[in-house]
């Protein structure tokens, strides 16, 4: 009885150890690229920017009318701008804020 509790114990263990480490921007396999930017959007940006950018929320900018170039995009998302924190801790990575800023320039004089 002991060996089997002890065993069935070492085994949650395990597999505790084994599933953790995955964050909530981890990619889906099968997600493209350009699917995977707009899941970060929509997770991180869209709840002030609005899905199509144009939500202003919080006195977020409308991106639908930005001139910005992707050098100025991605100062925003690092040092953040005005009420909008610095998102670089939050994406993660370089890959993730530039598939972030793809996705923004998508949505540039979107009807």
């Amino acid at each position: 009885m002991v060996l089997r509790s002890s065993f069935f114990i070492a085994s949650i263990l395990l597999l505790t150890a084994c599933g953790g480490g995955s964050s909530k921007n981890d990619a889906i396999p099968s997600e493209s690229p350009e699917e995977k930017g707009a899941s970060l959007y929509t997770v991180n940006c869209a709840s002030c920017h609005g899905e199509d950018g144009k939500l202003g929320s919080s006195g977020a900018k409308d991106l639908s009318v930005s001139k910005l170039n992707d050098k100025q995009i991605e100062k925003i998302i690092r040092k953040g701008k005005n009420a909008m924190p610095s998102q670089e801790a939050i994406l993660e990575t370089d890959a993730n804020i530039k598939l972030v800023i793809e996705h923004v320039k998508t949505l540039k004089n979107k009807p």
